[in-house]
C-alpha cells in the first residue's frame, strides 16, 4: 500500500485508467484544511461515508479524487474528470478510501499498532524526501506536501492508516501458490497456436454513387456530431484570491475559546505515556519464560529471536490506548512496571503479551491559558473556513444570475487573468514555455469538464460528412453480405466458394496462422480480427465491423493447436507465480470487503453527488 504514496512523488507518469485500485489508491492523500489562497469553488465539509468511528468529509474526498485524477492525467492528457467518473474512477477511489479506513479500524481492533516511529522512518526512506547527501530533507519535504495540497498531519495517518491495512493484508496474501496441474492448462493457453481466414466486405463497394441530399447531410451530421468536434483547446478568465482578505472578518470570543476547551477537557488533562515494545505468544508458560530471560539481563530482541519472534515497537501508549489496542489487563501490567522493567505477561485476545517498559513520561495538564493560542487558532481557522466557503458560494451564485466576471473581479478588486490556449493536460501549444502551475492544477479537471460547442461548421467538412455518409450506407449491405458468407462458412473451402461467389469482387482471403506468443509480444498492436480468432470455438465463423465504417471482416477459425507447457518448465513456473499473484490480489479484495462489511459503513449518496458534481463540473451547466 506505502508504494503509491513513494511513487506519487517520485513516478512522471500515471498508470492507465483502471476500475482497479487496489494496488493503485491505497493511501488517500487528502487536506480538507485552508491553505494559503483559494479559488472559485469548493465543496462543504459533510462526510461522503462513515466507517465504523471514522468519518470521510467532502474535502479529503475531493482532494483524493483529484490527485489520483492527476495521476492518470500524465498518461492520458485527453481525460477530463467527465469521463473518469463515466468509467468508475471516482466511485473506485471512494471504495479504495472506505477500504483503507475499514482494514485500519480492524488492524487496530485487535491490537495492531503503528507508532510514530515506524510512521516516521516510512517518511524518512521516500526518496523525493532525501537531499543530495541521501538523508532525509526538512524543507523538501514541506515543499513536496505544499505542491501537492497536503498536511503533514493528514500524510501521517494516511501513512499509519496504510500500514496497519499492510499489517492485515500481508499475512492473509502473502505465499499464495497455484499448483502445478492447476496451472497448466492456463500456460498451455500461452503456448496455443491458431490458423483460421479472413475475408472482408468493404462498405465502398455498396456506398450510393450520387452525393446526398442537404437534408440527409444534415441529419446525418447531428446524430455523428462528435466526429466532427475540433481537438479541444480552452482559455481560462480567472481571478484568485487569498483568505488573508477575510481574517480581519474573523473574531473569536473567551466564550468560545472556554466551550472549546471543555469539550476537549480530556485531552488536555494530565496524562502518563508508557514507550513499550511488545511480543505476543500463545501461552502463558512461553510468555513468563522470555520474561524471565529479559530480567536475567537478556535483550527483548534477542530474547525474542531464541523463540524465532521479533518484538514490536508501540512507541509512546496512554492506559486507554493499550486497553482499546490490547486489553485491561494488559494495561493494568504495563502502567504498573517500572521504567527498564518487563510487565507481568498479561493476556488479551491475541495471546500472551510480554512488554518492556522503555521509558515513562509524565504528561502535566493544560490550563486554559496555557492552550489559549492553540483552540483561539483553531476556532479562528474553521471560521476562516466558512468565511470562504461563504464568499465562494456568493460569486457562484452572482455568476449563475448572469454577472460577467470582470465585473465581479472589479467589485471584489481581484486580478482577472488570462490564460494562453490550453489542452486538457495543461500543455499551451502557442507558448512552449508556459508551464500550469499553482492555481492551473486545481482548475484544469474543471474547466475541461464543462460542456463547451467546439463543433465545426458543416460546411467546412462538408466533404468527409459526405464521404462518411456514403460508407455507413453501404456499411448495412456490406453486412448483410458478410452474414450470409459466415452462415454458409463452415470450412476454408465453404468460405473461399462463398467469397467467389459473392455479388460484388471481395479483396483475397488471407490466411493467418499464429500463436498467442507472437499476439503478446506485440502489446495491443493486434490486429481485431486477428485478435478474434483466440476468443472463438474451432470450426466457427463470425462476422466483426471494421474501423471507422469501412465494412465487415468474416473470420473463420479452422484450426487450434494446443500447447504443452509440461515441456516448458520455465513457463510452468512463471504461470503459477504471475497466477499465485492474481490468487493473492483476490484474496486481499475479498479480505477488504468482509472488512466493510463488519465496519458497517454508512455512504451519503448526496454528498457523494455533490463533490461528483463539483469535480466535473456539473453544477455549473444550468
Amino acid at each position: 500500500m506505502i508504494t503509491f504514496f513513494r511513487s506519487f512523488f517520485n513516478s512522471k507518469i500515471g498508470v492507465v485508467v483502471s476500475l482497479i485500485f487496489l494496488a493503485l489508491i491505497a493511501v488517500a492523500f487528502a487536506a480538507s484544511d485552508v491553505t494559503g489562497g483559494a479559488s472559485f469553488g469548493g465543496v462543504g465539509n459533510e462526510s461522503v461515508a462513515q466507517i465504523g468511528g471514522e468519518e470521510i468529509g467532502t474535502g479529503e474526498f475531493s482532494t483524493t479524487v483529484t490527485n489520483a485524477f492527476q495521476q492518470f492525467r500524465q498518461r492520458n492528457p485527453q481525460l477530463d474528470m467527465a469521463s473518469f467518473d463515466a468509467q468508475g474512477g471516482i466511485d473506485g477511489v471512494l471504495e479504495e478510501m472506505i477500504g483503507s479506513y475499514a482494514s485500519a479500524e480492524f488492524a487496530a481492533s485487535i491490537g495492531l499498532g503503528a507508532s510514530k516511529r515506524l510512521v516516521d522512518s516510512e517518511i524518512a526512506g521516500i526518496q523525493a524526501f532525501k537531499g543530495a547527501d541521501g538523508r532525509f530533507d526538512e524543507t523538501l519535504f514541506r515543499n513536496a506536501l505544499a505542491q501537492q495540497g497536503l498536511t503533514e498531519a493528514r500524510v501521517r495517518e494516511d501513512i499509519r492508516r496504510s500500514l496497519l491495512g499492510d499489517q492485515l493484508l500481508l499475512p492473509a496474501t502473502f505465499g499464495a501458490k497455484l499448483s502445478r496441474q492447476m496451472a497448466l492448462p492456463y500456460a498451455g493457453l500461452i503456448l496455443e497456436g491458431r490458423e483460421g481466414q479472413i475475408a472482408f466486405a468493404p462498405s465502398a463497394a455498396f456506398a450510393p454513387k450520387t452525393a446526398p441530399s442537404n437534408d440527409q447531410l444534415q441529419k446525418f451530421y447531428a446524430a455523428n456530431a462528435a466526429r466532427y468536434r475540433i481537438p479541444e483547446r480552452r482559455i481560462l478568465r480567472f481571478a484568485t484570491f487569498t483568505t488573508d482578505r477575510f481574517r480581519d472578518q474573523v473574531k473569536v470570543s473567551d466564550a468560545e475559546i472556554a466551550a472549546l476547551y471543555k469539550k476537549r477537557s480530556a485531552e488536555f488533562a494530565a496524562t502518563e505515556k508508557r514507550d513499550v515494545e511488545q511480543l505476543i505468544v500463545p501461552t502463558e508458560a512461553a510468555a513468563k519464560a522470555i520474561a524471565a530471560k529479559i530480567n536475567g539481563g537478556a535483550s527483548m530482541a534477542a530474547a525474542a529471536k531464541e523463540a524465532g519472534l521479533a518484538p514490536i515497537d508501540l512507541g509512546l501508549q496512554s492506559k486507554q490506548e493499550l486497553t482499546k489496542n490490547a486489553s485491561a489487563a494488559v494495561a493494568n501490567a504495563v502502567f504498573a512496571a517500572a521504567a527498564g522493567k518487563v510487565a507481568a505477561p498479561a493476556r488479551s485476545p491475541l495471546g500472551w503479551h510480554v512488554v518492556r517498559v522503555d521509558s515513562v513520561s509524565a504528561i502535566a495538564g493544560r490550563s486554559i491559558d496555557q492552550v489559549r493560542n492553540l483552540l483561539e487558532n483553531e476556532i479562528a481557522q474553521e471560521k476562516l473556513r466558512q468565511t470562504v466557503a461563504d464568499f465562494t458560494a456568493n460569486l457562484e451564485d452572482r455568476i449563475a444570475d448572469g454577472a460577467s466576471l470582470a465585473d465581479i473581479a472589479k467589485d471584489e478588486k481581484l486580478e482577472l487573468q488570462v490564460s494562453p490556449e490550453m489542452l486538457a493536460n495543461g500543455q499551451a501549444p502557442g507558448r512552449p514555455d508556459f508551464a500550469p502551475t499553482g492555481a492551473y492544477q486545481a482548475m484544469l479537471p474543471v474547466a475541461f469538464g464543462l460542456e463547451e460547442d467546439g463543433q465545426r461548421p458543416v460546411a467546412s467538412v462538408r466533404q468527409r460528412v459526405a464521404a462518411d455518409w456514403a460508407l455507413a450506407q453501404g456499411l448495412a449491405s456490406a453486412r448483410k453480405l458478410a452474414d450470409g458468407i459466415a452462415k454458409s462458412s463452415r470450412t476454408p473451402a465453404a468460405l473461399e466458394k462463398a467469397v467467389a461467389g459473392a455479388s460484388v469482387r471481395l479483396p483475397n482471403i488471407e490466411q493467418i496462422r499464429t500463436n498467442r506468443q507472437t499476439i503478446m509480444q506485440q502489446q495491443g498492436r493486434v490486429p481485431p480480427p486477428v485478435a478474434l480468432l483466440f476468443s472463438m470455438a474451432e470450426g466457427t465463423t463470425k462476422v466483426l465491423e471494421g474501423p471507422n465504417r469501412t465494412g465487415w471482416f468474416i473470420v473463420h477459425l479452422s484450426k487450434i493447436n494446443r500447447g504443452d507447457a509440461s515441456k516448458v518448465p520455465e513457463l510452468m513456473a512463471a504461470t503459477q507465480q504471475q497466477l499465485g499473484q492474481v490468487m493473492a490480489d483476490e484474496y486481499g479484495r475479498q479480505l477488504v470487503a468482509a472488512l466493510k462489511v463488519e465496519a458497517n459503513v454508512k455512504r451519503n449518496p448526496e454528498a457523494i453527488k455533490r463533490v461528483k458534481d463539483q469535480l466535473t463540473g456539473r453544477n455549473r451547466e444550468n
